[in-house]
This record gives structure tokens, sequence and C-alpha cells, in this order.
């Protein structure tokens, strides 16, 4: 691999995670033309943690346990597992990162499940052909300078050949798209400056796991460095069975929306990339650019107008605690109430209100950035 190919692996491995927080396509309120039946009854709903209330659900703040590079909400009395693992490849010269996500919440039954797909890094088998004159021929699926060998591939041939056909061979049994891959503009935002071309988007999906018919959508976004190097900024996605999907589907499309990359992990990240970078020598100096561009823009994830934004096409909202004036991002319910030890209770029903029966727990603050005098009250 050349210099200028190991300067654009390298540049594409500084984009991990650059999506601090999750921007998704539509909730799933409603089935998509040709979608899994809804034949379940409300008793049926047994993945779901009990409300003291009977309506509502409780959800937690989970963040991840090994380094504390993540946090999100995940519902109580589900099972997180991974996390950011170190990949282990120190000869592999795209790495420069040197961490990936594998991450998973499972319900209590074990039968839905949401989570991050890790990242890889892949090359067109033809440039390879090409530079070495076609003495070279390698075959789709191969390794080489630590790039996956695939053409860049649309969303649905990576969810096909990918995800499908590698990742989740061995648990995702005979899927079936539902309806066309859906475009998600939002998620641009997540897309590094230097992408030569991008695609970002959903696709909805049945299939078997472990004997169960069952519901499911992957969200991902793919970018292409000049034809060279292609990757994936993240893969995230969720699968339930098709009784309750409805349900379970809302729950878990709701709490990847409220991942957030924890700004002091991210920090040392970049930190150790741009000392690992020194050993490649000046044809690396190209990275210092981007890691700035990278840095700025997760600023604006977390900018005022990001996060309005956010709200807008995510069905959350934004809530603040009256007694200790912390900020929370919660699914769209119309009444929150907290405990103050990170955990939450959520309902469309003022009749239903913890504080009755739990002296701790208290109504949270709801934040309307429109207010003209919401600044002032900061």
């Amino acid at each position: 691999m050349n210099d200028t190919m190991i300067s654009l692996c390298l540049t594409a491995a500084m984009v991990l995670l650059a999506g601090c927080a999750f921007v998704s396509g539509d909730n799933p309120t409603s089935p998509p033309e040709g979608s899994a039946p809804d034949a379940a009854a409300p008793a049926q709903r047994t993945a779901l943690p009990a409300a003291p209330s009977g309506s509502g659900t409780y959800l937690t703040l989970y963040r991840e346990q090994s380094q504390g590079a993540f946090q999100m909400l995940i519902p109580k009395g589900w099972q997180a597992d991974g996390g950011m693992i170190g990949s282990g490849l120190g000869w592999n010269v795209v790495d420069l990162v040197e961490y990936n996500i594998r991450f998973r919440v499972t319900s209590p039954d074990g039968q839905s499940f949401f989570g991050y797909y890790p990242r890889f890094y892949f090359q067109d088998p033809a440039v390879t052909a090409r530079s070495s004159m076609g003495m070279l021929q390698p075959q789709p699926g191969q390794v080489q300078n630590g790039c996956w060998l695939y053409p860049y591939l649309s969303i649905r041939q990576y969810l096909e050949v990918i995800v499908f056909g590698q990742l989740a061979a061995q648990e995702i049994r005979n899927p079936h798209f539902v309806g066309d891959v859906v475009p998600v503009p939002a998620l641009k935002a997540l897309v590094p400056s230097v992408a030569s071309h991008y695609q970002a988007g959903y696709a909805d999906f049945v299939c078997m796991v472990r004997g169960v018919p069952s519901y499911g959508r992957i969200y991902t976004v793919l970018y292409n460095l000049q034809d060279m190097i292609w990757s994936t900024v993240f893969t995230a996605g969720w699968l339930a069975p098709q009784s309750r999907w409805r349900e379970d589907g809302r729950i878990m499309e709701i709490c990847l929306k409220t991942f957030r990359l924890d700004p002091q992990w991210a920090a040392r990240a970049a930190a150790a990339a741009a000392e690992r970078s020194k050993q490649y020598g000046d044809t690396l100096r190209y990275l210092n650019d981007v890691d700035r561009q990278i840095t700025e823009h997760r600023s604006q994830t977390r900018s005022d107008i990001q996060e309005e934004f956010y709200k807008a096409i995510t069905g959350q909202i934004e809530t603040r605690d009256p007694q200790t004036g912390q900020e929370t991002w919660l699914p769209a319910y119309r009444f929150a109430f907290t405990d103050g030890r990170g955990n939450y209770f959520l309902s469309d029903d003022p009749n239903h209100n913890p504080t009755r029966a739990h002296p701790e727990w208290r109504a949270l603050d709801l934040i309307n950035r429109n207010d003209p005098d919401y600044r002032s009250r900061r």
C-alpha cells in the first residue's frame, strides 16, 4: 500500500463514532408496507420492565464499563454486554484509533436486543489489481493491509454481504428486506468532510432468530474515499419478535438515540491516535487537519442548534432536574420523573405519577429552547 493509500486509511480510522448522538429516521409506530403482522396481545409484552404505575417504561443510565467511552439510556432490567474494545492489532496501520465498538443490550427473555456492530475498513480489490499492473488478483473477502477486500457496496448490499452474510450469519437466519432502504439525510452530519461519496439510511427486515419469527431495523452510514478506501461511521440496529416488535422496537429505537460519546474519552483516544501517527512520518501530517475537522464536528453536534434539531426529528424531550440542575435527553413522553440516581419514569398519563407512592421521586422540568427566556434561566 503506497503512502497516499496509508494516509487515506488512517484518515478513515479517525472517524470512529463521529456521531456522538444517534440520529435516526421514523420511529416504528406504524408498519411499513409488507411488514410483519402484529399478532400479540398487550399481555405478551413480557420483555419490558415493570413500572409501578402499570404504564410507561423505566430507563436507566448506562455507562460503558471498560473505559467509560460512552453512555446511553437502556431499559431497566435488560442486560448490557460488550463496549469499546481494543483491536489487539499493533501491525494494522489502518487501526489508528485503536478502539472499536461491539455492544449489545438484551431483554430479560433474550428475544429482543439492540446495539452496535464493529466498524471495518474496506478496499476495492480492483485497486490492488490496477496498482500491481494485473500481477495481483485478490478476491473479495480477503484481508490486505488491515482492509477487508470488497468493492464499495450499497447499503442493501452491505447488509446482505457483511452484516447478514458475515457478522450475524449464525444468529439471523433467512433474512428478507421489508421495502426499500430508507435514506436518512440527517445522518449526513456524521460523514467526514473528506469523503468523496456517502450513503446513510436504514432497512427493515424479517428473519428467524433461534426459531422465533422476528422483525428488525439496521442503520448504517457508509462513505468512500476516492474509490480507494471505504468504511462505516457506524452500524446499529434493533431486533424483536414479530409478536411485539412495535412495543419493543419503539423502546430500543429511542434508546439508540440517547447514545453519547464521552468527551474526555474522545480526547484521550484522539491523543493516542496523534501519538501513534508519528511513526508514519510526514505522509500523515494530513491527519492533523482531519482530526481538527472531526473535533469541531463533535462540538457542533453538542451545540444547542444541533440538539434542538435532534429533538425535532427524533421525538425526544430535554429535561432539567429542579434539584440538581442536571439536564437529560429522554424519549418524547408528556411527563418525566427521576429518583436522582440515574433512573427515570416516563408516561403520557398525568394520573401515573410515581411521586405519590415514592417520595424520593420528583418531576423533571421540560426544556423548551424556543422560549426566548431560555438562556436567561440557565
